[in-house]
């Protein structure tokens, strides 16, 4: 279920705009208040990429080693609405449950 949830989220940030790994990892950190571990996120990130939900890129515009950026595709929002769907109605059999 984290896993999912991550995934959830990952899209959900890329969805406001593209972004590089670290500066995503941060914004999940934000989210989770927890670090996500490299081994967990870049492999997602490929996972994404191999299913057409993400587009890369490579940043060249500042100083040091190129950065490969992430943007989400149309095939991504598309997946980020059905998995947002279904963890709005896991959502709510959980308050259901607990009311």
């Amino acid at each position: 279920m984290r896993k999912g949830l991550l995934g959830l989220a990952a899209l959900s940030a890329l969805a406001g705009t593209a972004q590089h790994g670290y500066a995503l990892a941060q914004s999940l950190h934000a989210v989770f208040g927890a670090s996500v571990p490299e081994g967990t996120l870049y492999p997602l990130l490929s996972g994404f990429e191999e299913a057409g939900w993400v587009a890369t890129e490579w940043d060249t515009s500042r100083p040091g080693p190129a950065r490969k950026v992430y943007r989400i595709t149309d095939s991504g929002r598309e997946a980020l609405q059905r998995l947002g769907a279904r963890f709005e109605v896991l959502a709510g059999a959980i308050q259901e449950g607990l009311s």
